[in-house]
């Protein structure tokens, strides 16, 4: 069986006890808007990797946008801020947050679990589905976490047990944890076998998520079983996420390549994105004509980082405007967005184009950018319009160039 790295085994552990459990679990979460949600993932990718300082600038552009787009669904760019500052140990300012959040969303269904996060040994549990457990709960989880030292002969038996039990959710998510990193098939078989007799569909999904943690072939291969055989979109996706935590990128581009379902392509799609994977999503681009299908593909290459690649696509006139439009949003999310989306206003050939091009650096924070190209452009709408997006952005300069522009 294959083992993960000491700092992956505390991460996956924290995903499995935590609020963080949702970024790998619960994808319904991701915002709808197609620019907030590739920042969403963006940044739950970032969450993946610990990367906290990344992850924080994310959920921050994303609680910009989603203001902007969905304000109703900021409250979880909220929740996800609080999160990661409580990782960084910044407690005041994510006081601040959860305070926030509770002020201007009294409903939210984060509410609670923004509590825990400040609650020290009380991790929230809504988000991943569970309740409040007792006393005799919490021992059994520490008990179950001590077998992770215990010899495969006493602990199997014992881990089956708390499967086949009355036990939390929380409680047999965790044995399956503990059987993923046990040296010896029958541990692994028992992960698969619960992913055949379950019928809880939330322990199911931890299944399939715990193989693809293990990354043991064995276990791989019967994740593209659950795929080929099921009809459940919702089960598919979790099993796209397994590959993605496998590092699976052939599997995950095979899913782009092949699946019917236009919404799990995307999703494929989005989660070679998340790996890096520019080779093979290079390969789709050329390989599909269909416009929709490529503008998902360049949002995916500008989450991998491929700003001068995605920024070309946003340049060529040979391609369709909502591709190139779809694009400029890629340079955004790129991290280059600075550095080349003011050179692509110039080539932006329609209205729609050059409002795109200043959504993209609205995205990418470029003030600085906006302001330069309200200097250059010269039709007093282009003018309005650049003005309009630096309006959102605050910053002295900013107000500065307001203030003269209400004083002509």
């Amino acid at each position: 069986m294959t083992f993960i790295r000491p700092s992956l085994l505390a991460l996956a552990l924290a995903f499995t006890a935590a609020p963080a459990f949702a970024v790998l679990d619960d994808g319904a979460m991701a915002p709808s808007d197609q620019a907030a949600n590739r920042l969403y993932w963006q940044a739950q990718s970032a969450l993946r990797e610990a990367d906290w300082s990344t992850a924080l600038q994310r959920f921050e552009q994303l609680e910009q946008q989603l203001r902007e787009r969905e304000p109703q669904s900021a409250d979880a760019a909220l929740y996800w801020r609080a999160y990661v500052l409580v990782q960084l140990r910044r407690t005041t300012e994510a006081r601040t947050l959860v305070e926030r959040l509770h002020r201007e969303y009294p409903s939210s269904r984060w509410g609670k679990d923004a509590d825990a996060l400040l609650t020290p040994g009380k991790p929230a549990a809504a988000a991943a589905g569970k309740t409040a457990t007792s006393g005799e709960d919490d021992l059994a989880d520490a008990a179950v976490e001590a077998l992770l030292t215990a010899s495969p002969e006493r602990a199997i038996p014992l881990l089956d047990k708390v499967l086949k039990s009355q036990r939390p959710l929380r409680t047999k998510q965790r044995a399956l944890f503990v059987l993923s990193q046990i040296g010896d098939p029958r541990a692994l078989d028992r992960v698969i076998e619960v992913t055949r007799s379950t019928n809880d569909p939330a322990l199911r999904a931890e299944a399939i998520r715990i193989l693809g943690i293990g990354g043991d072939a064995h276990g791989v291969e019967r994740l593209r079983e659950i795929y080929a055989s099921s009809q459940d979109a919702s089960e598919k996706r979790q099993v796209i996420d397994a590959w993605l935590i496998a590092d699976r990128k052939d599997l995950i581009l095979a899913a782009a390549r092949t699946e019917s379902d236009a919404t799990l392509r995307a999703h494929a799609v989005q989660m070679l994105g998340a790996l890096g994977a520019t080779d093979e999503l290079g390969q789709l681009f050329d390989a599909t004509a269909d416009a929709e299908s490529r503008a998902a593909i360049v949002r995916a290459l500008g989450i991998a980082g491929e700003g001068t690649r995605v920024a070309a696509i946003a340049g060529d006139a040979k391609q369709p405007e909502s591709v190139r439009a779809a694009a400029l949003e890629a340079v955004a999310l790129s991290g280059h967005g600075a550095e080349l989306l003011g050179g692509l206003y110039a080539k932006a050939g329609s209205e729609a184009l050059r409002d795109a091009t200043l959504r993209a650096m609205l995205i990418a924070g470029d003030s600085a950018g906006l302001r330069r190209l309200y200097g250059e452009v010269r039709t007093p709408e282009e003018k309005k319009a650049v003005l309009r997006m630096l309006g959102t952005l605050d910053s002295d300069a900013t107000l500065d160039l307001i203030e003269r522009a209400l004083g002509d």
